[in-house]
């Protein structure tokens, strides 16, 4: 008999976790990638399915990441979303999550073990659509590739969908790299530095820009603004943050490749639910056989947008900057979107 009431009770217990799901999430902190938005799109979304949201932030350390995670682990959350400071550095941490039942989703940024799902923009299509971007606007001349961190798996990924564009107009000599650098630490202010040297090596002999994302596409323009150069070479960069916006407005920055994190975030907290809810990570993405061949990783793309002077009103539409943050110091009638 007191075999069948423990059952009973595990089974209200196990309804009751159902009920009220509780989603843990290790926010990486750098408010630059916008954070705060995608924070407030997961509460609000997790809440109207009467769940909760644990939060924690590593303020950019990856020490404090690993702790972070093992509070929610030890929190008992049901499922884990984690945006990595340094995917590699929180392997043990994550695969504690793991072997305590708790499903991970790694957001924004992949993370590569077996049965984590991971939720994002794929950066060899986000690089494909750069590279396109600067082609069109610099079909031939001299280039710098800025990188991400040399260790940063999305890195590669980034300059294996630039390269795939550019690699015949380089091999035909229309193309010419005057120069190309990783980016420590995925710092915008060490590309900055890496930009700023490879001017003085060439004598400020560049005709256009490829960066890792808007925050380093930012710091190439002020030291081509120091140079006077801002409006002789275009810049790519990639996120579609609202500073970005503007500098594209205003003819600084030739484009971005938007990734909606509104979007993402509302996409995270529904396939949160569902593995809260005991769905598998298999009924609800592409399997992907990791490349050692000891297991298989999740992985869910969502859509990026190239944006140019002439598509900012997708932004617009989807509410992700207002008219007055886009037109702020564009001088009148230069665009339709800023009369």
């Amino acid at each position: 008999m007191r075999g069948v009431l423990s059952a009973i009770a595990f089974g209200l217990l196990c309804q009751a976790a159902i009920a009220s799901p509780v989603i843990g999430v290790s926010w990486p902190g750098d408010t630059a990638r916008q954070w705060k938005v995608d924070s407030e799109t997961i509460r609000s979304a997790v809440s109207a399915a009467s769940g909760a949201v644990i939060e924690t932030d590593a303020r950019l350390s990856a020490a404090k990441q690993i702790l972070d995670v093992k509070s929610l682990i030890d929190a008992h959350v049901d499922v884990l979303v984690v945006a990595a400071v340094d995917p590699r550095a929180l392997e043990t941490s994550i695969q504690m999550a793991v072997a305590a039942g708790i499903p991970v989703i790694g957001y924004d940024r992949p993370i590569g073990l077996d049965g984590v799902f991971s939720i994002g923009f794929n950066q060899a299509d986000v690089g494909r659509l750069q590279a396109l971007a600067l082609y069109a606007a610099r079909p031939r001349g001299d280039w710098v590739l800025l990188k991400g961190d040399f260790d940063d798996p999305q890195t590669a990924r980034l300059y294996a969908g630039q390269i795939a564009v550019l690699k015949d107009s380089i091999s035909a000599g229309l193309i010419r790299i005057a120069g190309e650098a990783y980016t420590p630490g995925g710092l915008s202010l060490n590309a900055r530095r890496a930009f700023g040297n490879i001017l003085d090596a060439t004598r400020n002999s560049v005709d256009a820009v490829l960066t890792p994302d808007d925050a380093s596409a930012g710091e190439a323009i002020s030291v081509l603004e120091e140079r006077g150069l801002v409006e002789k070479v275009a810049v790519v960069g990639q996120g579609g943050d609202p500073e970005t916006l503007n500098r594209i407005a205003r003819g600084q920055q030739t484009a971005t490749i938007w990734e909606d994190h509104e979007a993402l975030a509302r996409k995270t907290a529904d396939v949160a639910l569902l593995l809260a809810y005991g769905h598998s990570p298999r009924e609800l993405g592409v399997a992907r056989p990791l490349d050692d061949g000891q297991g298989t990783t999740y992985e869910l793309h969502l859509q990026p947008f190239t944006i140019t002077v002439d598509a900012l009103d997708l932004a617009l539409t989807a509410g992700w900057i207002d008219a007055d943050r886009l037109c702020r110091d564009v001088p009148a009638g230069r665009i339709a979107d800023c009369p």
